[in-house]
């Protein structure tokens, strides 16, 4: 009996309600959720309850709420790495939500909420610098349905995003919390105008007018298994460029004036290699387009490439993926070079592959070069389609272009420099052939965040690294105080 008194008393039951409550919003806003609007209260119950409890139940809500809240994801990563990642961001969050318990307890409320976000945004920051991953896990990506929201990424990239969501449910928490007290009034002021005018300022980019041409943009998947991306035959080989052959004969006819082809579609070895071009170089040529595929490509490495063909049939471009998968892209070598073509529309274009957009190199480069659109054949693993569909949606507003993306095993999407989808269609062996036809207005790149970087996430991380080294500080000069009386 005492030792049940003893477990209730550190596990009662508001902490219960407040990290089950944190964890269904994070669980349904997260991940393969897009319920965007849940993401902006998930913290909220968590922050609540730390503002009244000691910092070990503060803990004990703040983990376990982003541990469970982040389950949607489970099966999706090799376990290990799965409890690797969730447990930092836990233990991480936890920290942040002790943070800012402490400068709500120092009478730092105006301030608390502010902090609080910037700590968890300089995480994702470095996070991304250092993870194989990218910018993947950032929350920022939940919000791509929230168009007004997600403009704020043309100035402070996604971390601006980040941090807005972290701001609102803290600001919250310390207007409840001090609803009785003078600096409720500051921090509602502070919050919300800072909130109306990332409204505003979203609203009026969507309805100002474009900033290009409009480019006629066909995309198209055909179903294959791993083995046949795989296969070195030649004969398999030319009958899958073949298909596609025929994929974009349609689209030309329908008026596709660029067509782009998924990842990894053939694998091009020396032996196959003058076969499977003379199909590509003839498709492009007899239908006078601008046709760009994704191949693996053995040349003196191995290469997961985009080739890109004039309408005449030229070989304009032999783009190389940059950022290989781990462990499933060992025998590529990364490519570090841009791929910058005419749209033949005053315009230009730019070449990633997949898993380059899931970091803000090259994009970024791309948009300081003034590229309106992005051609981005894809692969995915099916579950997995619209998670990166929608990371590479935000950065098509990040830097102020359109997005023209080919997933093998996902989705055929097509977006403008506003984050707004013009175009979807599943793909994968069950969905059968796909295809996507599109007008697409092009962007005008050079974005603010393109010019200055990523500026919002150093100001956050020195925000954060002041904010410790000042409350550490300040604890031990109140321990040298008691030492002396």
């Amino acid at each position: 009996m005492p030792a049940l008194q003893t477990v209730t008393s550190y596990f009662p039951r508001p902490l219960f309600i407040a990290a089950s409550l944190s964890a269904v919003l994070f669980f349904y806003s997260t991940g393969f959720n897009d319920n965007w609007l849940l993401t902006w209260l998930a913290p909220l119950p968590v922050c609540l309850y730390a503002l009244q409890v000691h910092a070990g139940k503060a803990a004990l809500a703040a983990f376990p709420a982003y541990v469970l809240g982040a389950m949607n994801q489970f099966g999706y990563l090799p376990p290990l790495l799965f409890a690797g990642t969730t447990v930092l961001n836990a233990v991480i969050f936890t920290a942040s939500v002790l943070l800012f318990r402490t400068l709500v307890q120092e009478k730092h409320q105006t301030f608390a909420p502010f902090a609080f976000a910037a700590f968890w945004t300089s995480y994702e920051f470095v996070r991304s610098l250092f993870s194989s991953f990218g910018t993947f896990e950032s929350l920022a990506y939940t919000q791509v349905f929230n168009l007004p929201v997600i403009q704020l990424a043309s100035l402070t990239g996604i971390w601006g995003i980040t941090f807005l969501l972290m701001l609102i449910p803290a600001s919250l928490a310390v207007l409840w919390h001090c609803r009785n007290q003078s600096s409720y009034y500051v921090t509602g002021l502070l919050t919300g105008g800072l909130l109306l005018a990332v409204l505003l300022f979203g609203i009026s980019r969507l309805y100002l007018p474009g900033d290009g041409p409009v480019l006629k943009v066909g995309l198209a998947a055909i179903p294959a298994t791993r083995e046949e991306l795989r296969s070195e035959n030649i004969e398999s080989i030319t009958n899958t460029l073949r298909n596609y052959s025929h994929s974009t004969d349609a689209l030309a006819a329908a008026g596709a004036q660029v067509v782009l082809l998924p990842e990894k579609i053939a694998f091009l070895t020396p032996a196959a290699r003058e076969a499977g071009l003379s199909v590509l170089i003839q498709t492009a040529d007899k239908n006078k387009v601008t046709l760009i595929a994704g191949l693996s490509l053995q040349e003196d490495h191995l290469y997961n490439a985009a080739l890109v063909f004039a309408p005449d049939g030229s070989l304009l471009h032999s783009y190389h993926k940059q950022h290989l998968l781990p462990a499933y892209e060992n025998r590529y070598t990364p490519g570090k070079d841009l791929a910058l073509l005419d749209t033949g529309i005053d315009n230009r274009a730019g070449i990633a592959i997949c898993k380059d957009l899931d970091f803000v190199q090259p994009s970024r480069e791309y948009s300081r070069q003034e590229a309106g659109i992005l051609f981005v054949p894809a692969l995915d693993f099916h579950d997995d389609g619209w998670l990166h569909a929608r990371i590479a949606v935000m950065r098509g507003v990040e830097g102020n272009y359109a997005i023209a993306r080919a997933a093998q095993w996902g989705l055929l999407t097509v977006s403008d420099s506003r984050g707004r989808l013009l175009g979807v269609t599943v793909t994968g062996t069950a969905a059968g052939e796909a295809s996507l036809l599109s007008e697409v207005p092009l962007g005008g790149g050079q974005s603010l965040y393109s010019q200055t970087g990523d500026w919002l996430a150093w100001l956050c991380l020195l925000i954060t690294t002041l904010t410790i080294f000042q409350l550490c500080q300040k604890r031990t000069n109140k321990k040298l105080r008691y030492e002396e009386q």
